[in-house]
Parts: structure tokens; sequence; C-alpha cells
């Protein structure tokens, strides 16, 4: 989390092993004894991030044959709630940087389509039922995933709206927007 933290502060490409180990509150050497670098913790914050909302996401898209409405809403709802469970967390906020290898570019992106895909599905499983306006499914689900990841960018902590409040407003919104 520490360093997930320092990469969101500072962005990818500033941020150096002193500002992860501070963050973490740990010795440098005692984080270059489990990684190499910050390429490879990055790589894995990002795909521990992905790979969680994919189980998540893998108990819900199911449920879209029999109501395409209700799946959505707990698929949005799912990710919004992701930015208030960790304290500090700042794994929804973090850019994918083009100086990664392509190695774990090719990593990230693939759990990346591979959630977006199931999010796709629900959306196609509406919109075959009548139940979603007509229109490329894939595109909803960019327009969805984009508008619900940026609370993570706007939310702080101790305003006016609790996190429980907005889950539930901006869920409301967005399945309104693809309703039929």
């Amino acid at each position: 989390m520490g360093a997930a933290r320092a990469f969101a502060r500072s962005g990818y490409d500033a941020t150096n092993m002193d500002q992860i180990a501070h963050e973490c509150g740990l010795a440098k050497g005692h984080i270059y004894h489990y990684f190499l670098s910050k390429e490879e913790i990055f790589t894995e914050i990002r795909a521990d991030a992905v790979n969680h909302a994919i189980e998540r996401l893998s108990l819900i898209a199911p449920s879209a044959a029999d109501n395409p409405a209700l799946a959505l809403r707990k698929a949005i709802a799912a990710l919004i709630a992701r930015v208030f469970e960790l304290p500090g967390s700042y794994e929804p906020v973090l850019a994918d940087p083009v100086s990664l290898s392509v190695a774990n570019r090719r990593r990230i992106r693939t759990l990346q389509r591979r959630y977006e895909r199931m999010f796709a599905s629900i959306l196609r499983a509406g919109i075959d039922q009548g139940i979603f306006v007509r229109g490329e499914p894939k595109l909803m689900m960019f327009v969805i995933l984009r508008a619900a990841n940026t609370v993570a960018g706007w939310y702080r902590e101790g305003g006016k709206w609790k996190p429980q409040w907005i889950v539930e407003q901006v869920t409301e919104q967005l399945v309104r927007s693809v309703k039929a």
C-alpha cells in the first residue's frame, strides 16, 4: 500500500526506491530483498488490483443471464467500493506507464482485458434482453469504467459525501445511463 501511495503521489517515473521504502516504513535493502526494481513493485500492485477486481466480477457476471440490471449494479458498486476498502489505497488511480517493459505491460493488459470482457458480457446480456439501450457493449463498458474509476481521483476522506452514499449514487447514475 505504501508503494502504491508513492506512485500515486509522484507518478511512476518520478518515484524512486527511497520514496517507496519511506512510504512502506522499511529500509530500501529490505525492499530489494523481495523486489528487483520499482517496475516489479508497480507491476505487482497493478496485477494484484486487477486480479482482485476479476475475482469479484467473476462472482457477479454469471447472474447477468437472469438479471442484467442487477448484475451491472453489483459490478459497478464493487468497482467503486474498492476505492474505500483500504484506507490510502491508490491502485485505482495508477496509470500504466509506457516505460514499463513489454512483458509487464502485456501482463497487466491481459488481466485488464479479461476483466473488460466479463464486464462487457453483462452489458451485452442487457442489450440482448432489451433492458439496456442498443449500442456497442465494449464502448459502453469503457465509458462506465472510466466514470466509476474517477471516484478515486475526487473523493476526499472526511468530506460531506460518505463512501456508501457515493457508491449508491454513482452506481445508480451509471446504471441509469444505459437503461432502455
